[in-house]
């Protein structure tokens, strides 16, 4: 979800630079990415301490420390978005150019108290439907995250929401090897989970689940009677069988995956080929073997990276296997600079 940056002057070129922060539940994921006349180059990436938000009138206002290889003059923001609203919009013989904010805004029903973004994913000509992707973020939501980059560099050129600015990076990187296929994205956080569907490189469907790792942490927790901490160990080094505990409270998430990959199926007049997973949480094997199951489709992990140029160390080496994390991050890069 993008915001219009104001520049003096009237409209300039957009930076060449940006840093990616995608503000997260457990952690920041950061990534500078900079644009050339022929690449776009990342030249760093890190995973920094997460930022407590703190609610009531005496809270502590929270601050963003960036290290000096991560600075630069703008920055690109992605946000989890609990009380976001997803949606696609489908409207009858209107073209782009006759859409404008308001009017998205109330035929999806969100007050002012709500900024709404939106992007056409399928442009209709004549009597055709346009349709389009319309996200609304709660400003009670967002404006926190927008004042730790209130003052100073790096300035915000956008606000996206990390599920969404995900799919940026999947359509820049293997989307682009999909391009005639039906094929899955998820990603999935902390909290959040987001489902899309693209068949032939449009997006037919997309939904947002109150679902992520923090569910499972809590499922552990209660099935090992053990602390918060030692359930996230458990299930990152795999130490004990918690198959049964995963399965549990991702049933409702994979039942509603395959009705929308079958309710796809049929209208289109497809076969979903393929499932790519993003966010931390997909970095878990119960999380694949899950899904490979329940969708009877191969899943694979998503390498935010894949199609970008690398600058030498751009990186860190222990870090390595974790490049799932940094589709957000990534995404929100891309669509700064790849307009």
């Amino acid at each position: 979800m993008r915001f219009e940056f104001p520049f003096k002057g009237g409209p300039r070129k957009g930076p060449s630079e940006v840093i990616g922060l995608d503000i997260a539940t457990t952690a920041v994921k950061a990534v500078r990415m900079k644009k050339t006349a022929d690449a776009l180059t990342v030249t760093d990436a890190a995973v920094l301490p997460a930022i407590v938000f703190e609610a009531g009138d005496d809270a502590k206002k929270p601050e963003l420390s960036l290290p000096k290889n991560l600075l630069t003059n703008y920055c690109a923001l992605a946000m989890s978005g609990d009380g976001s609203s997803v949606r696609i919009l489908s409207l009858q013989g209107q073209s782009a150019a006759q859409i404008d904010e308001e009017h998205v805004r109330e035929q999806v029903g969100l007050g002012q108290d709500y900024r709404v973004g939106y992007a056409v994913t399928l442009a209709g000509k004549g009597k055709q439907e346009t349709k389009l992707l319309v996200v609304g973020l709660p400003e009670k939501e967002a404006q926190p995250v927008l004042d730790l980059v209130a003052v100073g560099a790096p300035a915000p050129c956008s606000l996206e929401l990390s599920g969404i600015s995900s799919l940026q990076a999947f359509l820049h990187g293997p989307g682009k090897a999909h391009e005639q296929d039906a094929v899955a994205v998820i990603d999935a956080g902390a909290r959040l989970t987001f489902m899309a569907l693209f068949n032939k490189g449009v997006l037919v469907l997309v939904r947002k689940f109150e679902l992520g790792s923090e569910s499972i942490v809590t499922k552990v927790q209660q099935q090992l009677n053990v602390d918060r901490d030692t359930a996230r160990g458990i299930i990152s080094d795999g130490s004990f069988d918690i198959s049964q505990s995963v399965r549990t409270v991702m049933d409702p998430f994979l039942r509603q995956l395959t009705i929308s990959k079958d309710f796809v199926e049929r209208r289109e007049d497809c076969r979903v080929v393929k499932c790519y997973l993003s966010g931390g949480t997909s970095l878990s094997r119960y999380w694949m073997d899950e899904i490979r199951g329940a969708t009877g489709i191969d899943a694979e992990l998503l390498n935010p990276f894949g199609g970008l140029q690398m600058a030498e160390g751009a990186y860190p080496a222990e870090l390595a296997g974790q490049e799932p994390r940094f589709a957000a991050a990534v995404g929100v890069c891309l669509g700064v600079l790849a307009e």
